[in-house]
């Protein structure tokens, strides 16, 4: 793994590699560059662990229970807390369900989002009893109301209609004949699913006619898990026949599990869990972590972290000998090269080598079905079905390009050149094929979908700004371990690309780009944001962009643009929101970025939110919810907050492999402190910032590894002062010392691996 590589400096790396500790981060560096070893300072706020959301143990309890039916006892089922007044024991839980009466069930509420296999431990068992086990994400759609229609017509007073279907009825739910005024409501009794028949109570106070709507409410237990998709999941049916412990079968991404005794007869349980099955990550498991002053922003990289964790299929589950990271954790558990490109740089900056070892796994397995003509799928592995490894999907053109970047950036982020250098070929195939899409006017033009799932033709604005993209990481990948001519080659490319879409795509009207030559009157975010990201936007137009963007918001986060809706009805992508924080970020709109990062993510790290799951969700609607079932509630390309405030907030980014050259450039923004740590193959990055509320004094802690160089770039004015471990480096506009250099209000000073405070006295 990591660490049997030898670092550029040609010295053999340390690896990322930690032994199970709690990282509160003791680093060994040179003081400036003396070279004696020092220690970094013990954080003032350490308590991140508060933070941590894996399941402390491996076997998950439920935190509340909800009942209908015929159950006693049910809060025995929280942790025991069902107790005997004269015994002061537990008393066991039983559920009991009678002919013709309404399924006797427990709703069982694990707090957040896990993955496992259920268990109940049965005490008594009487009759022979059938249980269902279903379980989601969200607690709307653990039933799913059935919905049909009336087939021949009813009189008043009838107790029992015809219907077209009988599925998710269930006995004691109502249901409901036709709509408005003429409406009836009655409770079923009985149902025929041969037969298609109802029964109910009271009798029909009106006639019903043939075609008359039929909806029932609550519905019967469902399950929002797509078996077809991931090869798991669904509704269980379990038999018990004698007392001891019967489990479920594994059920991935699910908060809520509710158990319904179908049958008649009577079953009482002593103990209910899940025996967690995944990445169980606890505080001493992290090797990268982060805090500040702001409790929000706190949840919202932890969140990120755990929405990693849940999507990470260890060896040897499902039958796959492989480590996997999946787009989701319900749905479509498969990889996916755009969620890749959060989900990589998540999993080694919070995990260090456990992390990098399902990155490069998860591109194993994408370089494995690369087609003949140099294409790599959007997803290897997609409709598990009866196939655990399910089957290549080459999605779009686009995404076949994230597929490159994102082992690019796993050797950014490792530094690990022998692998990159075997797969530098098919990097290089894959770069071909995306070349054909290149018109003779250096855009990109497909009839081709993106993350959002619909086609975009023309010349589009986002593909040829994606393109650009892929050809210089492809230039900065060729002159580590390549050719110097084909990296000048493609930055030539790439910035006639970037002249092309400037000249041509740009909308003064709009105040910003067009989302293509086809529809250049159509803002979109994804596009601008990148714009912003990546240096399209000459610096007069910067404020013109942001302002455009800012239209695009609502409380709930940014949508895609003006009528832009994703084939299956959702309006505001966190992938696409994740893209312009990163812009607003680097133009130094921190702010902005903040701004947008609580609309979005701020009510998913909301534990009231009926939709809370501990994770990230993959998309929303208008009004902050989703519209389907099978939305997921754990999804990676979510995560990048974890990412930004990590690499933006706290500042810490990798410039060459394996961070042998980094940057640290913290975005303040309206917080007061930020600290934390980064893991790298030659030891820990550790930065803890400070800025005074009246943005008098900024101080900044920095231990950074032996054997690195790096710039640490810190806000100014003109009349600040700037002392690195006490000297001056800035004064009256000008740097002295450490080739400093002042760009954009931050003054940058290039030194060798160490520890350094600094301070900035703003005049």
């Amino acid at each position: 793994m990591l660490k049997r590589f030898t670092s550029e400096f040609g010295g053999t790396s340390r690896g990322l590699r930690r032994s199970r500790l709690v990282v509160a981060v003791a680093v060994l560096a040179t003081v400036g560059s003396v070279g004696v070893q020092a220690e970094a300072s013990t954080p003032k706020h350490p308590d991140w662990h508060s933070y941590v959301l894996a399941p402390s143990t491996p076997q998950v309890t439920p935190v509340d229970v909800e009942t209908r039916g015929d159950v006693t006892h049910p809060k025995t089922l929280v942790s025991g807390k069902g107790k005997d007044k004269d015994k002061g024991k537990p008393k066991a839980t039983t559920l009991t369900t009678v002919a013709g009466g309404a399924p006797a069930s427990v709703l069982l509420d694990f707090g957040k989002d896990i993955a496992g296999t259920p268990y109940f431990d049965i005490t008594a068992v009487e009759g022979t009893p059938t249980l269902s086990l279903a379980t989601s994400e969200a607690r709307r759609y653990i039933r799913t109301p059935a919905s049909t229609t009336v087939s021949a017509a009813a009189s008043s007073g009838a107790t029992q209609v015809t219907v077209a279907s009988t599925a998710n009825l269930e006995v004691g739910n109502t249901i409901t004949f036709g709509t408005g005024t003429t409406a009836q409501t009655r409770t079923v009794t009985a149902f025929d699913a041969a037969a298609k028949t109802v029964s109910f109570q009271p009798s029909l106070s009106g006639d019903v006619p043939a075609q008359t709507a039929a909806v029932s409410a609550p519905g019967a237990p469902s399950s929002d898990e797509s078996r077809g998709l991931a090869g798991v999941g669904g509704i269980d049916t379990l038999q018990p026949t004698a007392t001891g412990r019967i489990s479920a079968a594994y059920h991935p991404g699910f908060r809520f599990a509710l158990l319904t005794l179908t049958s008649p007869g009577s079953i009482s349980i002593s103990a209910a869990g899940v025996d967690f099955q995944g990445v169980r990550v606890t505080p001493a498991d992290y090797k990268g972590w982060f805090l500040s002053d702001d409790d929000q922003l706190n949840k919202m990289w932890y969140s990120g972290a755990y929405t990693l964790q849940l999507n990470l299929k260890p060896a040897g589950l499902n039958g796959l000998a492989d480590k996997r990271i999946y787009d989701g954790a319900k749905r479509d558990r498969s990889i996916w090269t755009g969620d890749l490109l959060v989900q990589g740089p998540t999993a080694i900056s919070t995990l260090g080598d456990e992390g990098a070892d399902y990155v490069k796994s998860s591109i194993d397995v994408l370089l494995a079905t690369q087609r003949a003509d140099g294409a790599i799928p959007g997803s290897p592995d997609f409709r598990k079905g009866s196939n655990p490894a399910g089957s290549p999907l080459f999605y779009s053109n686009n995404y076949s390009g994230y597929g490159a970047r994102a082992a690019i950036d796993y050797y950014r982020y490792t530094g690990d050149k022998d692998y990159i250098t075997k797969i530098l070929p098919a990097l290089r195939a894959e770069l071909a094929y995306n070349d054909r899409s290149l018109t003779a006017n250096h855009l990109v033009a497909s009839n081709d979908r993106d993350y959002w799932q619909a086609s975009q033709t023309g010349e589009v604005t986002k593909y040829s700004i994606d393109y650009y993209i892929l050809l210089k990481e492809m230039a900065w990948l060729e002159r580590q371990v390549g050719s110097a001519t084909i990296a000048d080659e493609h930055d030539a490319k790439a910035d006639r690309i970037k002249e092309a879409v400037n000249a041509t795509l740009w909308n003064p009207q709009l105040g910003a780009y067009g989302q293509s030559s086809v529809h250049p009157d159509v803002l979109v975010e994804d596009a601008n944001a990148l714009a912003l990201q990546y240096g399209f936007v000459p610096a007069e137009r910067r404020d013109s962009v942001l302002k455009a963007l800012k239209t695009l918001w609502t409380p709930y986060g940014a949508i895609m643009g003006p009528g832009l809706v994703d084939p299956t009805g959702h309006t505001i992508e966190p992938f696409g929101n994740g893209m312009e924080t990163a812009g607003r970020f680097t133009v130094g709109d921190a702010g902005g970025a903040f701004d947008l990062m609580r609309r979005t993510w701020g009510p998913m790290v909301d534990k009231s939110n009926p939709l809370y799951t501990g994770a990230f969700w993959e998309f929303k609607n208008n009004d902050g919810g989703v519209n389907r079932a099978t939305a997921s509630l754990a999804h990676g390309w979510a995560a990048s907050p974890t990412v930004q405030l990590t690499e933006q907030v706290l500042g810490v980014t990798p410039v060459d492999p394996g961070y042998a050259t980094w940057s640290i450039k913290p975005h303040t923004g309206d917080l007061k402190w930020a600290q934390g740590s980064v893991p790298t193959q030659y030891g820990d990055i550790a930065v803890n910032w400070q800025s005074k509320a009246n943005a008098s004094k900024f101080t900044l802690h920095a231990s950074t590894p032996r054997d690195t160089t790096g710039t640490i770039a810190v806000p100014v004015t003109g009349r600040s002062t700037v002392k690195i471990n006490g000297r001056t480096v800035y004064t009256r506009g000008g740097c002295t010392a450490y080739k400093g250099t002042v760009t954009d209000g931050y003054a940058r000073f290039t030194v060798p691996g160490g520890t350094y405070d600094i301070t900035v006295r703003r005049g």
